[in-house]
């Protein structure tokens, strides 16, 4: 099922533009790699990516969909890059015609989605992988490993703030960032916990798996309050409680809406230590008996998860997250939607206000930085603290047995 160890894998680009460069700049700037061979790109407005004159000077064919690509080719491995409601029918289309998938993160917008892509990659014999670069990182591996053995303690809390402040530059780059819904109907979903800091809730789901490298805790139960200040159709501010199956809290607090970025800050809590993360550190134990252990740094190491696939693909070692490991964290964004009635509270319009110039402006929310800090450092949501009048508390749904996000 995989490309003879001596044969370069043949390598589909789907989406080149946006964060598809990434996997662009990864390729071309190792030129003399001998394991992968560019067969074709995928994208229908491809002559927009910055790297449509270098891919084109290959002597690439280019597509415009999947479909059109296995006319007339086959690769090893495809690298989809596309919006986040292409995801899931195009991860199914490679697997469909023998070809593994890294797809990049968020998996797709729904369970459902995810549950195909599952089924699609059973069928094929193939491997549906997500790109979440911290998954493949040695230092998450190394901790996921010491958490799985014992060595901290049984855990108890996982949390972790994100405070990145988007502009309207941001929401107007293409015609899906902030949606719920494309113009089709297909369900996007896009919001900071979606898209932008996605990877920091699926890092602490993915950290408290049990079944080996590739598991991820399954959340038993989501609580979340979800909240906008731009005019976009889905949130732009979240905080959220996720239980596990296994009794552990996990806190996510995620905006776009603020005058300046804050974290990632990670807080992991177990009987025996205590695991931290800020931003530009490092991940380190600290030990009730004052011993410590440095993990390293889980960031800067985006190509892996590309030479990781490509050595997947050859047989010489397995993906660390695949759309299993991936799915807990559809689990949580749908049944945050549900948690609200999927109905968004908007931020009391005096208290937004725009920061920076035409074109680069940030809507800010009065207010909301504190908030947010006050209730990460109590393990609140910030409902449960009050002191707001626009707060709005969600409900909590049982996730047990969570099949279908219906909107």
């Amino acid at each position: 099922m995989t490309a003879p160890s001596s044969a370069p894998v043949s390598i589909v680009l789907v989406g080149i533009g946006g964060y598809g460069n990434t996997a662009v700049t990864t390729l071309l700037r190792n030129p003399l790699r001998q394991d992968w061979q560019l067969v074709g790109v995928v994208d229908p407005v491809a002559e927009k990516a910055a790297a449509y004159d270098e891919l084109k000077s290959l002597g690439l064919p280019f597509y415009a969909t999947l479909d059109d690509f296995y006319k007339t080719n086959k690769a090893d491995l495809a690298f989809i890059s596309s919006p986040i409601q292409f995801h899931a029918p195009q991860t199914c289309t490679a697997l469909a015609n023998g070809t593994n998938v890294l797809c990049e993160k968020p998996a797709c917008a729904t369970i459902q989605e995810a549950r195909q892509m599952a089924a699609a990659r059973d069928a094929a014999g193939r491997f549906a992988a997500i790109g979440y670069q911290w998954s493949y990182t040695q230092a998450i591996l190394d901790l996921k490993a010491d958490i799985q053995a014992g060595r901290l303690g049984q855990p108890r809390r996982m949390k972790t703030m994100a405070l990145w402040p988007r502009t309207d530059a941001y929401y107007g780059r293409n015609n899906w960032a902030g949606a719920r819904q494309s113009p089709q109907g297909d369900w996007i979903l896009d919001s900071p916990a979606h898209n932008a800091c996605a990877h920091y809730l699926h890092n602490m789901l993915f950290l408290l798996g049990r079944q080996g490298q590739a598991s991820a805790a399954q959340p038993r139960s989501v609580q979340a309050e979800l909240y906008r200040a731009n005019p976009i159709t889905n949130f732009d501010t979240t905080a959220m409680r996720i239980m596990t199956d296994d009794g552990v809290e996990v806190l996510f607090y995620t905006t776009h809406a603020l005058s300046k970025f804050y974290g990632p800050e990670i807080i992991c809590e177990f009987d025996e230590a205590t695991v931290t993360f800020y931003t530009g550190k490092r991940l380190v134990a600290h030990y009730k008996n004052g011993d410590t252990k440095d993990y390293g740094t889980p960031d800067g190491y985006t190509h892996l998860k590309y030479w990781d696939s490509i050595a997947a693909v050859r047989g010489e070692k397995a993906m660390a997250c695949t759309i299993d490991a991936a799915t807990p964290q559809i689990v949580c964004i749908n049944a945050a939607e549900d948690s609200v009635n999927n109905d968004i509270a908007e931020f009391p319009a005096g208290l937004v206000y725009k920061m920076g110039v035409p074109g680069k402006q940030i809507r800010v929310m009065t207010g909301l930085a504190e908030c947010f800090i006050k209730a990460f450092q109590a393990n609140a949501l910030p409902a449960e603290l009050g002191g707001y009048s626009w707060l709005r508390p969600g409900k909590v749904v049982d996730t047990t047995h969570y099949n279908v996000f219906r909107g």
